[in-house]
């Protein structure tokens, strides 16, 4: 099994339509029932990039504080991508899983192993924004974390901070590797270019070597509930998705 953690120091710079839609564009190639993907984020927004109904469903935070095993919350999309959703919950529940999280820091990587998911299978996790304990989590047990961000000044900003908790986790997850992936490109936009460059410049090899160009038809097949290489199979967005799920299937050797 391998375990992709998608992360970012900011909010807004699509991490979860990122790690949705690259998850459908790995069980694209790599078969149906191959990809979980599983939300780590409260915001428990996830699973609506798969058309999946989770309003009356166990997630794994209400799962977790009971015990149970993740597997009775993953949901079958569609799409060939299971889910297992946050859940909707309560302050006060949120709060006590994040306590059993502080407590048990290889909770989420024993889930995952008795969550029934195939020994061949990929795991991909979305994560709130910022350090929390549910990234100390995913760098436990990831074998590849994305860091998302976008071509602009607020996100160049945070590399230093992202930078020092990197170095920070390296120490106690030294198997952990970590590649950043520029998001919503705008060729036309000239500051955007020129941030993408410097970005280039500066990260270099930690850098995904697929940006991920901007595309309305991201935000529209989220309006659907589908992937974007559904709603718009021939689209910027699906192209650069598809090279990016190859390079991450060539990275982890599968």
């Amino acid at each position: 099994m391998t375990v992709i953690g998608v992360i970012s120091m900011k909010g807004g710079v699509g991490k979860t339509s990122t790690t949705a839609n690259l998850a459908f564009a790995m069980a694209a190639q790599l078969g149906r029932d191959q990809v979980t993907v599983i939300d780590l984020d409260p915001q428990n927004g996830l699973h609506w990039h798969f058309g999946v109904d989770s309003e009356n469903a166990r997630g794994l935070c209400e799962q977790s504080l009971k015990r149970l095993d993740w597997a009775d919350a993953s949901l079958p999309s569609e799409y060939g991508v299971n889910c297992i959703p946050y859940g909707r919950v309560a302050e006060q529940d949120r709060e006590a899983f994040e306590l059993l999280l502080a407590n048990e820091s290889n909770w989420v990587r024993d889930q995952i192993q008795g969550a029934g998911i195939s020994r061949n299978g990929v795991v991909l996790i979305d994560t709130p924004p910022g350090p929390s304990i549910y990234l100390k989590q995913v760098f436990a047990c990831a074998d590849l974390v994305l860091i998302v961000l976008l071509a602009d000044a607020g996100s160049y900003a945070t590399i230093p901070a992202m930078e020092s908790w990197l170095a920070e986790m390296s120490i106690t997850y030294p198997s952990s590797r970590s590649i950043y992936v520029i998001n919503q490109v705008d060729r036309n936009d000239s500051l955007n270019r020129d941030v993408a460059e410097l970005l280039q410049q500066h990260l270099g090899k930690r850098l995904a070597p697929t940006q991920l160009h901007r595309d309305e038809a991201v935000a529209e097949a989220l309006a659907m509930q589908q992937p974007v290489l559904v709603y718009d199979p021939h689209g910027q967005a699906s192209h650069d998705l598809r090279q990016l799920a190859g390079w991450a299937i060539s990275t982890l050797k599968r």
